[in-house]
């Protein structure tokens, strides 16, 4: 996968004239969880072993959690002023994951911040088989109290050339650096975010991001968090010698996110699903770079929208 790259005001411009209502990256899951037989080539950063066994031979690269963390680790990073602190922390919840099985991540802010980190350590992250056409899929749950802050954060790709997303925001809606991907407001309830790699990256898709995957990384490949979360009520009681880690209460939940599944995969789809006619390709407007509607091309980069999106024409 190369590296793609487009001009900051060209990307305001292309998000601002992509419609929400032609992306819908967010839906509930279905019952029984995701159907493994419509995807292929996966690539697996973390899902529940008996998930991965549905793989199958469909695994193009399989860099699941390390149970073990030597290879690669999760933890969950409450504060950076204590290192007893600086765990995994997986708050109780009696929720199944998506599937019905038992196996899922679970993590809350103790502060006003915090964030989750799927890290390299003996191994470097390898995600040289990722193309346009795989999708980025993240199973996730609000665990949390009705009244907190729902707005989660995913952060994919190697440090400091990450994809920046945020749920619960509309589409393309701006947070900061983070970029909205649709909404999902119902608590107890899995959410699936599959949104096409070809819309994060590719310089005529609706995000375009900066994001390197053509060599391996040894740093933290995904992020998991929350944007302005209401921290969860805790009390600390002694070190566990077995973690060295805190022994943690929480007596009051605040925010919180169940996580079940991070991986890529292609779609399986039928010739006619991917017939496009011609009307897709119909072109219903022309702009240039300022943003304003013209009858036609004009010499230098024109954005030319269609059914099938906006795409970007030289003449």
């Amino acid at each position: 996968m190369k590296k793609f790259t487009r001009n900051a005001a060209l990307t305001a411009m292309m998000m601002l004239m992509t419609t929400a209502a032609n992306a819908q990256y967010i839906t509930e899951a279905p019952a029984g969880g995701f159907d493994f037989s419509k995807g292929k080539d996966y690539i697996v950063i973390y899902a529940p072993d008996a998930q991965v066994t549905a793989m199958g031979s469909n695994i193009l690269s399989n860099q699941n959690l390390d149970p073990d963390m030597v290879k690669n680790q999760f933890f969950y990073w409450t504060a950076d002023w204590d290192d007893k602190l600086f765990t995994l922390y997986d708050i109780e919840d009696t929720q199944k994951n998506s599937f019905g099985g038992d196996d899922k991540l679970n993590m809350t802010p103790l502060y006003d911040w915090g964030a989750g980190h799927f890290g390299a350590k003996s191994q470097p992250y390898d995600l040289t088989t990722v193309t346009e056409d795989h999708i980025l899929h993240i199973g996730f749950m609000n665990i949390g109290s009705e009244s907190a802050t729902k707005n989660f954060k995913f952060t994919f790709g190697p440090t400091g050339d990450e994809i920046k997303l945020v749920v619960n925001k509309e589409v393309g809606e701006m947070a900061g650096t983070l970029i909205g991907v649709g909404n999902a407001p119902a608590l107890n309830k899995w959410y699936y975010l599959d949104i096409p790699v070809k819309d994060l990256l590719d310089p005529d898709g609706n995000y375009g991001f900066e994001c390197d995957f053509s060599k391996p990384t040894g740093t933290i490949i995904f992020n998991v968090g929350f944007d302005g979360a209401t921290p969860s009520v805790f009390t600390s009681g002694a070190v566990d010698p077995d973690t060295g880690m805190y022994k943690i209460t929480i007596t009051e939940k605040g925010s919180a996110l169940a996580v079940d599944g991070v991986y890529l995969y292609k779609k399986v789809s039928s010739g006619i699903e991917n017939t496009k006619t011609a009307a897709d390709h119909e072109v219903r407007a022309i702009y240039d770079l300022t943003g304003r509607q013209v009858k036609e091309l004009r010499p230098g980069v024109n954005l030319v929208k269609t059914a099938n999106g906006v795409r970007k024409v030289i003449k």
